[in-house]
């Protein structure tokens, strides 16, 4: 279901430690890398990080971490670079951050080029993935080391969603990335850049009218309380991404590197079930604080909110108004194919093409 990969980079912090035995005569080298995941501690990806640090810890092998937590390091594009510049060895964060750098992962911030979960898992399991791993270990000095789908983001809106017409000119929240923008374009919405800490107050005026994100994430936000009608699409997904300085990768032994490839692949599947858990109670929390209605294009989903809150605030959004939706963003997505700062041609129908 998820993608593995290996990333590396030339370190400043990392250290190898000789832990000498206790008669005196034997000596094991270990290798600690300085690892970061930026986000609050406590939060999903903080707790992912510890658990890489434990689990590493644990099989008392060649390889230790020590986790810095929190976002002392700075914001993610600068702990980004500090990876690409050997001061970090390993970061984990959502793959949006490493768009910059691959047109593949690009498409990842864009509604609706991945028919679902699976498709996406698929993806990172493919030919394409692969090498755009090993061109971003070679431009760039980043090594991708796991790669895993997470939950999809939802629409929070003050009216709910019934329809495709309902999208067109939503005021919707809108980080200030251009990928965003024209994705939310491509609905028919009108997207409107707001800060992500001032989104409930712009929620609340009505200076936006809805907004779009990981439920588990926007809870400690809010949001619910002012725009209560979550909208679940699957229109595009989170992403994971553990990546690390090539330089530093390349150092490792390569019974070091399968160490660390393999608690990461795990760790990608903690975090997957881990947030599927954590989305789910977060939807129910906030359509029972909150008061509004659900609405999604999957039964599955449909069902699973009907069973805890109740058949009668939980609706199917109509079909032909998805395919609409999905057509229209893939018919935009192929528009700015070879254009400035976006992909290459082709690109969205060699996904497509992927089972």
């Amino acid at each position: 279901m998820f993608r593995k990969s290996y990333l590396a980079t030339g370190i400043a912090i990392g250290a190898l430690v000789l832990t000498i035995g206790l008669d005196g005569n034997s000596a094991s080298a270990q290798t600690t890398l300085t690892m970061a995941t930026g986000d609050a501690v406590g939060s999903l990806r903080n707790q992912v990080g510890n658990w890489v640090r434990d689990q590493l810890a644990e099989q008392d092998g060649a390889l230790r971490v020590q986790h810095i937590e929190g976002p002392v390091l700075g914001n993610a594009a600068q702990i980004t670079d500090q990876v690409i510049d050997g001061s970090v060895d390993i970061f984990g964060t959502d793959a949006a951050w490493l768009t910059p750098y691959s047109d593949l992962l690009k498409t990842t911030s864009f509604a609706f080029v991945f028919r679902d979960e699976e498709h996406l898992s698929n993806v990172f399991d493919s030919d394409l993935m692969a090498s755009v791993e090993e061109a971003m270990a070679d431009e760039f000095g980043i090594r991708i080391l796991a790669v895993g789908v997470l939950p999809a983001r939802t629409f929070f809106s003050l009216d709910p969603l019934a329809s495709d017409s309902d999208l067109d000119d939503l005021k919707i929240r809108s980080p200030q990335l251009n990928v965003w923008i024209e994705s939310y374009q491509s609905l028919g919405a009108n997207p409107t850049p707001v800060n992500w800490n001032e989104v409930f107050l712009a929620l609340q005026t009505g200076l936006v009218e809805a907004g779009h994100g990981l439920p588990a994430d926007v809870i400690a936000n809010q949001w619910h309380l002012a725009a209560p009608h979550i909208t679940a699409l699957e229109d595009m997904f989170a992403v994971h991404a553990w990546f690390m300085n090539e330089d530093r990768w390349q150092s490792l032994s390569p019974a070091e590197q399968e160490e660390l490839t393999s608690v990461m692949d795990a760790s990608i599947d903690w975090l997957a079930e881990r947030s599927d858990e954590l989305d789910h109670d977060a939807v129910v929390t906030m359509l029972q604080d909150g008061g509004g209605t659900y609405t999604s294009h999957n039964q599955a989903n449909v069902d699973r909110i009907a069973a805890a809150i109740g058949e009668d605030r939980v609706v199917l959004f109509p079909d032909a108004a998805y395919q609409a939706l999905r057509q229209g963003a893939l018919d935009r997505a192929r528009e700015l194919e070879g254009t400035a700062d976006w992909w290459g041609g082709g690109l969205v129908d060699q996904i497509q093409a992927i089972e």
